[in-house]
């Protein structure tokens, strides 16, 4: 009788702390960021104290990017945390601890969630473990963040995700304006016979751009085509 009731609490607590977790992957917040601003349309949390001027201006030139997408019809996104990579990035990351960031996307309630791992407020820019690709544009990053949640609204949770990534993670880059890799460090990683992940991002985004180059700048036409 005793390790029956054990087990029936071992497996309450399971369920409790399961949803704790699912609670905060949902609502980031609840890990209790000790910063909190509000900047624009964006509410910024954060684990060291915010620059709000370099960070308006940060936000600013993200959104400025989205703007120029056919796709764009309203300001997009509403919250951004940013981590020092710690344990509340390992938390929230899951599989994607390698990235600059991510958008948890499981319902049009709280897709807005942009997650930011290392970063540098001041010299806009944005860190992964990577030797190569491993600094990027912190504006460069919500805008690309922020358009995949575009894209969402415009497709639809579900047509987004069976997108191909390259169509994905190509077009995300192309309103961003920028990728992690240049031209030259994916010739060096061709020739060395690596394999980095960002490589479909670079080659996406060059992808994309002759697409629509081709068709005369039909975003809509590029995602939703064979």
């Amino acid at each position: 009788m005793t390790q029956n009731r054990t087990m029936k609490w071992l497996g309450y607590a399971a369920a409790v702390i399961g949803m704790l977790f699912a609670s905060c992957l949902a609502a980031p917040q609840l890990l209790a960021f000790p910063h909190v601003a509000t900047i624009g349309t964006t509410r910024v949390y954060a684990e060291a104290p915010i620059d709000e001027a370099r960070m308006a201006a940060i936000l600013h030139a993200a959104d400025a990017r989205l703007a120029a997408s056919p796709l764009y019809d309203e300001p997009v996104g509403t919250r951004v945390f940013l981590t020092d990579g710690g344990w509340r990035w390992r938390v929230l990351a899951l599989n994607t601890s390698g990235a600059f960031a991510f958008t948890r996307s499981y319902s049009s309630i709280v897709s807005d969630a942009v997650i930011i791992g290392r970063h540098s407020i001041t010299q806009n820019q944005a860190y992964n473990s990577r030797t190569i690709g491993g600094v990027r544009r912190l504006s460069d990053i919500i805008a690309h963040e922020r358009t995949h949640i575009m894209m969402e609204r415009e497709l639809g949770w579900l047509a987004d995700k069976w997108l191909p990534r390259w169509k994905r993670e190509g077009y995300a880059d192309y309103v961003a304006g920028s990728s992690s890799l240049s031209a030259g460090d994916v010739a060096r990683l061709r020739a060395e016979g690596a394999d980095h992940p960002a490589i479909l991002y670079y080659e996406g985004r060059r992808r994309v751009a002759a697409a629509l180059a081709a068709n005369g700048g039909d975003v809509r036409a590029l995602l939703l085509g064979d």
